[in-house]
């Protein structure tokens, strides 16, 4: 388990974020959790979304669009729907859209490239 601050346990565990994301509002968040929080939800979308695109299958300058679109749009909807944080204390959603946006992307081209090779190109 990972040690915080002078010792004692780390409470950042995956349960812990489950646990405060079904409090909704009551949860407390310090401002890195939640950006973390964010952060590998974004990362699951983008994993997501690759594979998707990669089924579909999308190519080029559209793919990239409709990932930047329904990323932007699924990060509003859990910052403000599932965690519902009150925006006043943790400075609005912009930053939350921002971290993470180049990790994010890298996880989204991965899974879109590996899934669209898999099953659109051919074998030689």
């Amino acid at each position: 388990m990972a040690k915080g601050k002078a010792g004692q346990p780390s409470s950042q565990g995956l349960a812990s974020y489950l646990e405060r994301i079904r409090q909704g509002p009551e949860a407390s968040w310090t401002k890195d959790e939640l950006l973390t929080c964010v952060h590998w939800q974004k990362q699951l979308t983008a994993l997501i979304i690759g594979v998707v695109w990669g089924f579909l299958p999308l190519k080029g300058l559209e793919g990239f669009i409709y990932f930047f679109v329904v990323q932007l749009l699924s990060t509003i909807v859990f910052y403000r729907g599932v965690l519902r944080v009150d925006e006043e204390v943790h400075g609005g959603v912009g930053e939350a859209l921002v971290d993470g946006f180049h990790t994010s992307t890298a996880m989204f081209v991965l899974f879109w490239v590996l899934t669209f090779n898999v099953l659109q190109v051919p074998l030689a």
